[in-house]
């Protein structure tokens, strides 16, 4: 009798970001849909403060990114900030860049937490 079964593995995920959480949301949506296709994206950061996550909503806006910020209560964290973009082809190169330039800004503004990304099917 076998232990584990492939089929109730779930998918097999490549190795395509550099960062297993990414592949496997890549993966998912490639289950689901074409990831050649443009798509609502949003990237959720969290701040201890307000002053901190204001900071960090003018550079993400100065880089094209639509911004809401608001209070939380998530992780311990008291501000949020939503960043968002429509119409985005999210490649295993635009995962990847857009993880190394939110968990920079996360960190330079006041400890933050880059809690990741989810895109429309």
């Amino acid at each position: 009798m076998k232990l584990f079964r492939r089929s109730r593995r779930g998918p097999v995920v490549e190795p395509l970001t550099g960062h297993p959480g990414d592949d496997l949301v890549l993966a998912h949506l490639g289950a689901d849909s074409d990831l050649s296709q443009p798509r609502d994206w949003a990237h959720y950061l969290y701040f201890h403060a307000e002053s901190h996550a204001r900071a960090a909503a003018e550079v993400v806006a100065a880089a094209g990114w639509e911004v809401t910020v608001g209070p939380v209560s998530v992780a311990g964290m008291g501000w949020g900030l939503v960043a968002e973009q429509q119409g985005v082809v999210t490649s295993p190169a635009a995962v990847r860049d857009a993880r190394t330039f939110f968990e920079a800004v996360a960190s330079r503004h006041g400890a933050g937490l880059y809690d990741g990304w989810e895109a429309g099917l």
